[in-house]
């Protein structure tokens, strides 16, 4: 039985971990290792992320892995859940959570706005509307509405 948990988890991001902000627009955890065994038990326990072996920069260096989250609604839970625990990044964790959820939210609300226009762009189409016409109706490119018409 695996001796992994949340505080456990929490002690490795704090002690070996980052929790960095990737490009302009989402957040990444990660983990680097050179005992990739850890790096799976920790991903089995918590059921998100993904292990990569880094490509070794010196001969005299051991083999490594990174485990890494970076799906937002992934790197938020985990977030949520090692918070508790967290000591040394616990301004970090604190800080970041918000700014995911907003993410989240966005993500979640731009979504739901595709889905919307597909589906008004769908309906017009089996009405007969032509595309040009559907584009001047909801007020978009017509070689637009030929990509929601066909989209799925």
């Amino acid at each position: 039985m695996s001796k992994i948990n949340w505080n456990y988890i929490s002690g490795f991001i704090d002690g070996e971990g980052s929790i960095v902000k990737n490009g302009e627009k989402d957040y990444r955890i990660a983990i680097p290792q050179t005992h990739e065994g850890v790096l799976k038990e920790i991903k089995s326990f918590t059921g998100v992320g993904n292990i990569c072996k880094v490509k070794k920069r010196k001969d005299h260096w051991k083999e490594s892995w990174i485990y890494y989250v970076a799906k937002q609604e992934d790197v938020f839970t985990v977030l949520k859940q090692i918070h508790p625990y967290s000591i040394v990044k616990k301004d970090i964790v604190l800080s970041t959570i918000p700014k995911v959820a907003k993410i989240i939210y966005f993500s979640r609300r731009k979504k739901l706005n595709l889905e919307k226009k597909i589906k008004a762009c769908k309906n017009l189409r089996k009405n007969g509307l032509s595309y040009r016409k559907i584009g001047a109706k909801l007020n978009i490119d017509h070689g637009y509405v030929r990509k929601l018409v066909l989209y799925k």
